[in-house]
Formats: structure tokens, C-alpha cells, sequence
């Protein structure tokens, strides 16, 4: 009979239908079909023509099972001995040299132990932050999770009954389970608690020795994060080596030395260092300390360790010279005064050579001499803004006046900050003309007619104020313009040449004119190569204090107008018209960096469509150039992937003018986060194999005894058995005799 039905039926099966529905509609409804046409075209009656009618029926339903494709299936399955599952570590540290010999190059002769010993199936598996099927083809895991991984096994076996389970490991377990173990020290019925629940005994085999293990590294800098500009910062270095061993170390910024210090590590192979640094400028700065690579270091990429550190103002620095007391000049004296942030130096109602030509001693004078020279000679860059306020300095700088000036000229080209307001002593009235200062103003002196004006006026916000920092007065973006038109007159202004080319005008007269047409310039910006320069042709600014004041509301737009001034004046150089902005300042070595560039106008709006040409410049000199075009926002970036460790500066430049360049650095590290901790941990593989007491066994290095097995384990392997029904020769059969009885009928009636 399993001739005739394609194979044995047994107990406890089901028959199913495989074909697809369609399939079995459509044989049904041809079948149907076809009936019909034999009831409709034969002929005779009686007897032979019921017959011919059921064995075309019978013929039809046979053939239109084996269409629907019937299947009888049965459930079954058999008993095989118990699985061994091994979990090979892939993490980084595997392949750690110990004497010239990867540890992971024990991994093949433990494995062939096993299944010499287990006989029966075997299955292997990887893992480090996960677990993945098969030996590991490179061992370059992050993350290692030993938890996870036996967790992992005990889940894919739910419900079986391994044979073993083999653990091959450094021990460097990045995951919670090594923290708990340790934690709990030797409470085992704590550790027992802790250890993942297992199907099956544990054998664990350490690689990796510590005591063939040479490694020398800076495990860890401490900066703070951060430093201040003029303020003594520590860098502290923390190594690991061979204890005794005296081990030079080096500080250098980007490329340059900076200093060695060496350092004898104690009787636990650690040691310590300190270096203090004095920051000159703010910006972003990539210092690097490193220790010889000795042949035989275990892993040589974490004997350097890179930072960058980013060095910002704690206090700015300002020196205010006013050439008479007013309104104007106090409450600027106080507004810097008060400020937390700010150290100011400040000299009015000064004494001039013109007093002791009246005939007064020095002891007659209630007021200190002006140390001109000692100011802008040797202290002017310790300052960080240069305010002259109302300031004619002719009568105060009796020798090398022009050099003094020159010496201010200088100072903000470098990098300083100046700020120039009006008065009857200031800008043409007080002969900066054709000085050193006329070449770093925002605007041209000359005027040789009418230099200042005495009529009332309103101060107009111009296109570019509306984008500008400092005349961001208000929190809503829009409501600037309005928030101006509502400040008091100004009670004269300065008249000055007109703007100098790649400045901005953030405040005009609304009405006085400068030869060239154009409107008197109020306030004026302009940065000049690396420094910044703002002209206000005004001495009342402090009226606009009074603007809220009258609401009871302080003095708020006096307050943000020279808060924003100060912060754009000695701002860091992420605060330029072009920047480039590296999406992580500490990289890792093969790790893609977005650099970000953006670009601005001299008012500080966004510029569309400009083509910013960069270069990547790495620690060999080596240059990677990029070139971007900014959008509709100003800005543009690239990626760029760093090959080599060490401090990689990006430069980029939209023009020529300092104005529009742009830098910033980050470093590059070559230490891989694996391997931090390379030390192998066998306290921590002994405790978790003894975790699962006589279910539980810990081999170390070079030990290759058998693992642990539980012959007794058993599983359960299902099957599923398919018996076809459309192709057995019964179907044939059944539909051959049907079909030709009906054919046989047919033909004895007279039908065709």
C-alpha cells in the first residue's frame, strides 16, 4: 500500500492542502465546468448514462485533488546527545602580543582539545558587545560582554540540555558581570546570584598571560577640560609600565616640544606627572604626551595620548583712557566695573605736560602722572580690548607718539581689540588723521571742514545691524529695528570720511551725508587681520540707559548694547566671519570628522553661494584639501577620514583678507578603547567558573585540560515527515480507470 499512496501514512498525521487558494478555486470551478459540459453533450439514457455521468464525476475529483495537492504530514523527531557550545572572545585585547605571540593564537589549539575530547556536535560561536556564529575572522571586538554572551547561549537553548559550555576569554569583561563579581569579593552564595543561569556546565580557558605581558602606556590625561588664557593650567599624565622603571615623558603642541619630565613608576607599575602650561591665546589647541615605544610593547598605540583643549577668558582684560570726565565715560567706567568678568584698568582726567609748564611741583599735583609709555610700550598686550574714550593723545604722549600709536595699530592686528567713541577729542577733532589709528578704524579721517555736529538725532539700524551681534538689543530676532527707533536722541556725532572697504555699518544718521553721499556712519565694525575694531561716533551713548529706565525697567539696552560689544570685540576664533567647526575635537583613528564651515558677511548675515577652499594638514605636514560652497544658512561641510594619529589643523579661507580665514585643530588617536585595560583577568574567569560550583571549571594559560561535560545530557531533535499524495500511483490509477470507464460508456451510447 505505500507503493500505491507515495509512501507510508502513519499515526497521528494531518493532510493538508499546499496549492495556493486560487489554484484550488480554479480546479473546482473547471472541474464543475467540464461535468456540465459532459451532462449537456451526451447522449442516451438510463442506466449506461448515469454511470457515464458518476465515473466522469469520479474521474473530475481526482483529478482536481491531485491539483489542490494534498500532502499528508506527520510530527515527529528524535533523541541525540546534548550539544557543546563554545564562546570565543573577539575583542581587540585578544590580539594582544605577549613575548611576540597573539593570544589569540591559543584560541585554535584549545578549540581542537574540545572537540578531540567532546566527540559529538559542536557549535561555535563569537562575541564582544554581541554574539555572531562561527570562529571570529579578525579579532577586533569593541565592548566586550561576557554576561551578554552566556545569557545569549542560555536563551538559544531554552528548554535543552547542553552537554557543556566552553568559555575561551582574557577576562577583560567590559559588561557589569566582572564589576558584580568583584563586588560581591568572596560571598559565594552572592556570586551564585549573580552568574547567568546556564543549561549546561562551564569550562572556562584563559589566554593571555600578565606576566608575559610587556606593556608600557599613558593610561589617562586630566585637563579639566578646558583652560584659561593667562592663567596657569595642569596637565596630569597617568602611566603604567614595569614597576621601578624610569620612563621619559614628553609634551609637545602640535609637533612642537614643550617639555620632558621623567618619572619613576612604584611597586605597582604606576606612576604620575605633572605639567603646567601658561595659555598666550584663546582658540582650541592640541597638546600631545608620549613615552618611548620599546620593541617589545604589547601595544605600542597607547604610549601617545592627544588632547585638545580649548582656551577661553576668564576675565577680560580692558584698559579705558578718557581725555575728560562725563557722563559718558562713568557709566562705561561702572558698566566694566561691575562686571564679574571683566579686570578693568582705567585712567581719566589725565595729567599733562602742560601742568608742569604752569609752574605746579609734582608733590602740588593731586593727580598720578599717565605711564603712557610703560602702557603701550610693555603692558598693552596684557590687555585684551583697548578702549579711548573722548581721548586726544597728543597732549599726554610727550615722546614717540607715533611709535605708541603704531604699537596700538599693531596690537589688534595681532589680535587685540580697540574701541574709539566720539567726543570733541576724538576721531578728526582729536588728529588721528594720518596717524597708525586712521589705518585700523572702520572709518576714514580727514575731514578737514565740519568735523562734528551738535544737532539732536535719531540712530537708524541698518541691513547689516540686523544681523550683527553687537546690535542684537532685544530677544526677538525681528523687533531689533523697532527697539532702536525707540532709544533717545543722541545729541550730536562725529563726522568722519565715510566707511573703509570690508567694513560694516550697524548704525547711520538718518539724514547727515558724507561727501561721497553716503550716510554718516555711527557705529562701525571692522576686523582688521586678526584683531577687531569698533567706532562709535557718539559720547551719549549712555542716554540709551534711560530708555527702560523711564518704564521702570533698568537699563537693559545700554547694558546688552556694550555686553555684546565686549563679547564681539575679544571673542574666540569661533566667533569669526568664517569658521570651520570640526563635529569632535578628539577623534579616533580611522573615524570619519564632519568639518562644518560657515560664512558670514562683515555684518554678520549669512553669504550664499561663496566658495570656501580648505586644507586638512596632517602632523606629518601632509596636506588633505577640500573645497565647499556654502548654502542658503552660509554654511557648507565635508568629511574627512584621519589615517594617522597626532593634532590635524584645518584651515580654509573664502579670500585673502584675515577677515576671511578660518582654522581650528583636533586630534587624532590612534588608542583604541578595547584597549585601555589590556591586562588579562583570571581572579575574575577563576570566580565565575567557581560561581557555578561543581558545574563550573577554570583552566589558566597554557592548561589545556577537557572541558567539563554532562554525558547524560540529552535533546530532542523534530522532525517533520511529508508524504506528496498527488504523485502516487493511486491518484494515477484512480484517475486513469474513472476516466476511461466514462470514455467506454460514452462510446456504447453512440457519443463521441
Amino acid at each position: 500500500m505505500e507503493f500505491w499512496l507515495g509512501g507510508a501514512l502513519g499515526e497521528g498525521g494531518a493532510l493538508i492542502w499546499t496549492a495556493p487558494s486560487w489554484q484550488i478555486g480554479l480546479s473546482i470551478s473547471l472541474a464543475v465546468i467540464a461535468w456540465l459540459a459532459a451532462l449537456l453533450t451526451g447522449r442516451g439514457r438510463g442506466g449506461l448514462r448515469v454511470i457515464e455521468l458518476i465515473a466522469w464525476a469520479l474521474a473530475l475529483v481526482v483529478l482536481t485533488v491531485a491539483l489542490c495537492e494534498p500532502v499528508w504530514l506527520e510530527d515527529s523527531g528524535r533523541t541525540e546527545e546534548g550539544k557543546v557550545v563554545v564562546l570565543i572572545d573577539r575583542s581587540a585585547s585578544m590580539d594582544v602580543r605577549e613575548e611576540g605571540v597573539s593570544r589569540s593564537a591559543s584560541v585554535d589549539g584549545i578549540l581542537s582539545t574540545v572537540q578531540g575530547t567532546v566527540g559529538t556536535s559542536v557549535e561555535v560561536f563569537s562575541f564582544s558587545d554581541d554574539v555572531q556564529a562561527g570562529v571570529p575572522a579578525a579579532y577586533d571586538g569593541q565592548g566586550t560582554n561576557i554576561g551578554v554572551a552566556l545569557a545569549a547561549v542560555a536563551d538559544r537553548y531554552l528548554g535543552q540540555d547542553l552537554r557543556g559550555i566552553v568559555l575561551i576569554s582574557d577576562g577583560i569583561d567590559r559588561g557589569a558581570l566582572r564589576k558584580d563579581l568583584a563586588e560581591v569579593g568572596e560571598d559565594v552564595s552572592a556570586a551564585v546570584a549573580i552568574a547567568p543561569e546556564l543549561p549546561g556546565p562551564l569550562t572556562v580557558y584563559q589566554v593571555g598571560s600578565a606576566e608575559r605581558l610587556h606593556d608600557e602606556a599613558i593610561t589617562e590625561v586630566v585637563t579639566g577640560g578646558f583652560a584659561f588664557l593667562r592663567t596657569p593650567f595642569t596637565l596630569t599624565a597617568r602611566l603604567r609600565g614595569t614597576p621601578g622603571d624610569t620612563l621619559p615623558v614628553t609634551l609637545s603642541r602640535e609637533g612642537r616640544l614643550v617639555d620632558t619630565r621623567d618619572v619613576t613608576l612604584g611597586e605597582d607599575g604606576s606612576g604620575e606627572v605633572n605639567f603646567q602650561v601658561t595659555p598666550t591665546a584663546v582658540g582650541r589647541f592640541a597638546w600631545e604626551l608620549a613615552i618611548p615605544v620599546d620593541p617589545a610593547d604589547a601595544v605600542p598605540g597607547n604610549n601617545t595620548y592627544p588632547v585638545v583643549i580649548r582656551v577661553v577668558r576668564d576675565r577680560t582684560r580692558v584698559l579705558q583712557v578718557s581725555g575728560s570726565p562725563s557722563y559718558d565715560q562713568k557709566f562705561l567706567r561702572l558698566f566694566l566695573k561691575e562686571d564679574p568678568s571683566v579686570d578693568l584698568v582705567s585712567f581719566f582726567i589725565l595729567r599733562t605736560r602742560e601742568d608742569f609748564g604752569a609752574g605746579w611741583n609734582a608733590d602740588e599735583l593731586s593727580l598720578i602722572a599717565f605711564p603712557y609709555q610703560r602702557l603701550f610700550n610693555e603692558e598693552l598686550e596684557t590687555f585684551d580690548l583697548v578702549v579711548l574714550q573722548n581721548f586726544n593723545y597728543a597732549p599726554y604722549f610727550e615722546y614717540e607718539a607715533m611709535a605708541l600709536l603704531e604699537n596700538i595699530a599693531s596690537y589688534v592686528r595681532d589680535g587685540g581689540a580697540l574701541v574709539m567713541t566720539g567726543g570733541d577729542r576724538s576721531f578728526d577733532l582729536g588728529r588721528y588723521g594720518n596717524t597708525p589709528i586712521s589705518s585700523i578704524l572702520p572709518v576714514r579721517l580727514g575731514v578737514s571742514n565740519k568735523m562734528a555736529s551738535e544737532e539732536p538725532f535719531q540712530p537708524q539700524l541698518t541691513a547689516a545691524g540686523r544681523n550683527h551681534p553687537i546690535t542684537r538689543i532685544v530677544l526677538e530676532r525681528d523687533g531689533d529695528a523697532d527697539a532702536w527707533d525707540t532709544l533717545p536722541n543722541m545729541d550730536g556725532f562725529n563726522f568722519t570720511g565715510g566707511l573703509v572697504p570690508g567694513s560694516a555699518v550697524l548704525l547711520e544718521h538718518p539724514t547727515a551725508r558724507e561727501a561721497s553721499g553716503e550716510r554718516v556712519p555711527i557705529l562701525a565694525v571692522r576686523e582688521v587681520e586678526e584683531g577687531r575694531v569698533m567706532s562709535l561716533a557718539v559720547d551719549a551713548s549712555w542716554r540709551w540707559s534711560f530708555s527702560e529706565a523711564a518704564e521702570g525697567r533698568g537699563n537693559q539696552v545700554y547694558l546688552r548694547f556694550w555686553k555684546n560689544a565686549l563679547r564681539w570685540l575679544v571673542a574666540d576664533p569661533e566667533d569669526r566671519r568664517v569658521v570651520v567647526v570640526p563635529s569632535r575635537e578628539n577623534v579616533l583613528m580611522g573615524s570619519e570628522v564632519r568639518l562644518t564651515v560657515k560664512v558670514r558677511d562683515a555684518g554678520y548675515g549669512p553669504v550664499e553661494g561663496k566658495t570656501a577652499k580648505g586644507v586638512v594638514v596632517m602632523p606629518d605636514g601632509t596636506e588633505a584639501p577640500f573645497e565647499v560652497i556654502s548654502g542658503p544658512t552660509g554654511e557648507a561641510a565635508t568629511t574627512f577620514t584621519p589615517t594617522m594619529q597626532g593634532a590635524h589643523r584645518v584651515r580654509v579661507q573664502t579670500g585673502a583678507a584675515a577677515a576671511e580665514r578660518g582654522e581650528t585643530v583636533f586630534a587624532v588617536s590612534a588608542r583604541d578603547p578595547e584597549l585601555l585595560d589590556i591586562v588579562p583577568d583570571g581572579k575574575f574567569l577563576s570566580r565565575l567558573a567557581e560561581a557555578y560550583g561543581p558545574q563550573g571549571r577554570f583552566f589558566g594559560p597554557g592548561d589545556d585540560g577537557q572541558p567539563l561535560l554532562n554525558d547524560g545530557a540529552e535533546r530532542n531533535v523534530p522532525e517533520k515527515r511529508e508524504v506528496a499524495l498527488a504523485s502516487a500511483p493511486l491518484i494515477s490509477l484512480w484517475f486513469g480507470l474513472f476516466a476511461s470507464l466514462a470514455w467506454w460508456v460514452r462510446r456504447r451510447a453512440g457519443g463521441r
